[in-house]
């Protein structure tokens, strides 16, 4: 009767359809550092897009409304693994520094780990840090010359070309 009960079993778990769910990428560069960080919410050491990612815990929440065109997020980063790490890289950047550390936000399919289903690229405001996590505020880049003082420029906005 176990025989049985196993054969059906395996059978049933060989034919049930097999799910497919995003997976959450974080590439995290500056000039200053030694290195791109780029960072995963899956539990091991993988390739996606081309790069080697790293596990981490994250948690990305939008700060504020939807309907702002200043879009702000707050993310959350588990560091247990790479905290010292990862805090010797962020020690790398100056503290007068003008650039901002970029993030880059990228979503696979757990299907399809080559080709990016969305992308964001987020300007860094704030990083916090408590043992083990670290918190960045980060927000979608400003080219508002009244908020910035940056002009807008083609090389900057390539679709702002279609429009003049």
């Amino acid at each position: 009767m176990s025989l049985d009960l196993e054969t059906a079993l395996r059978t049933f778990l060989a034919s049930a359809p097999q799910t497919v769910h995003a997976i959450q990428t974080l590439q995290i560069s500056h000039s200053a550092m030694s290195q791109a960080w780029h960072l995963w919410r899956e539990p091991y050491v993988g390739v996606a897009g081309g790069y080697t990612m790293q596990p981490c815990n994250i948690e990305i929440k939008l700060a504020g409304s939807a309907g702002h065109l200043d879009q702000k997020f707050d993310i959350r980063l588990g560091l247990v693994d790479i905290e010292d790490a990862f805090r010797a890289e962020l020690d790398l950047i100056p503290v007068t520094t003008q650039e901002k550390i970029a993030v880059v936000y990228r979503e696979y399919l757990s299907n399809d780990l080559v080709n990016a289903q969305a992308t964001a690229t987020l300007q860094v405001e704030s990083v916090s840090y408590v043992k083990g996590a670290a918190t960045i505020s980060a927000v979608s880049p400003r080219l508002n010359i009244t908020r910035t003082g940056e002009l807008y420029a083609p090389k900057d906005i390539p679709m702002l070309r279609g429009f003049l």
